[in-house]
C-alpha cells in the first residue's frame, strides 16, 4: 500500500518560490499561506487552517512553540508541524535545507500519527519534546 499523500502549508516567513518550485516543478502537495489566506494573517489562523484539513504546517517562527493558544490549537486539532531551526536563514540556506530533508518530512507525515513537532536542521530533523503540545 502506497503512503498517504500530505499536503503542506508554508508559512509567511517561508519564500513562496519554494513553495511554487516545490509544487508546479516538483509536483508535490505544498501551498503557501499567502496564497490561501489574507495577507497577514495570525498563526492561530494558520494553523487551523491546516489543521481542519489535516494538513501539515512548515514553519520558520518557532515562537508558536511558547503560545499556549497556538499550541493549544496544534494539539486539538493534531497537526504535524516542523519548524526550521534559528540557524536556517537566507533564501539559499531555506531552499537547501528543505529540499534535503523534503523526503523524510514526507515520510514523518505519512506514518506518524500527528500531532507532531519536528525541528528542521540543515542536514537532519529532530522530534521537539511533547511539552510543547497544548
Amino acid at each position: 500500500m502506497a503512503a498517504a499523500r500530505v499536503a503542506f502549508l508554508f508559512d509567511a516567513n517561508l519564500p513562496p518560490g519554494l513553495v511554487r518550485a516545490l509544487r508546479e516543478a516538483l509536483g508535490e502537495n505544498a501551498y503557501h499561506v499567502g496564497d490561501l489566506l489574507q495577507p497577514g494573517a495570525p498563526d492561530e489562523e494558520v494553523l487551523r487552517y491546516a489543521g481542519e484539513r489535516a494538513w501539515c504546517t512548515v514553519s520558520a517562527d518557532r515562537r508558536i512553540l511558547h503560545r499556549p493558544n497556538e499550541r493549544a490549537v496544534i494539539s486539538e486539532l493534531g497537526i504535524g508541524a516542523f519548524f526550521l531551526n534559528d540557524s536556517v536563514k537566507g533564501f539559499c540556506t531555506i531552499v537547501r535545507t528543505v529540499v534535503h530533508n523534503w523526503p523524510e518530512m514526507k515520510r514523518i507525515a505519512a506514518t506518524q500519527r500527528p500531532p507532531f513537532l519536528y525541528l528542521v536542521r540543515p542536514r537532519n530533523l529532530v522530534p521537539v519534546r511533547r511539552k510543547h503540545l497544548g
